[in-house]
């Protein structure tokens, strides 16, 4: 699905955006499960696999994508719900996955402190 998809979406698309904001919204407010659900789709629009050939890595577009995702799933890493949740393998197998394509050592302590 959005894997294979993902290539070929446009780069500045407004519905695209607005689809976006709703699922930061589901994240933020969602139960633990739906939480999950819209974190795993926003890793693979902000991060992708970690390939750098497709989109240059200094684009400031791209860091802030990555940033507001960061920032969900740190707030969610904060939150005791998602460790009562049916999702438990899948949230933690997403931040392993968010932690090991992320590039800010930093960001990547202050996850693990938390």
């Amino acid at each position: 699905g959005v894997n294979r998809a993902h290539p070929y979406l446009p780069k500045a698309d407004a519905t695209m955006e607005e689809h976006i904001d709703a699922l930061y919204r589901i994240a933020h407010t969602a139960p633990p499960a739906a939480a999950t659900q819209a974190l795993m789709l926003l890793f693979q629009l902000a991060v992708g696999s970690g390939d750098t050939g497709a989109v240059p890595q200094n684009d400031e577009s791209v860091t802030a994508r990555k940033d507001r995702f960061y920032r969900a799933l740190y707030s969610k890493v904060a939150d005791g719900d998602m460790f009562s949740g049916r999702q438990l393998t899948l949230f933690f197998n997403l931040l392993y996955k968010a932690l090991k394509y992320d590039t800010k050592s930093e960001r990547i302590c202050a996850v693990l402190k938390r």
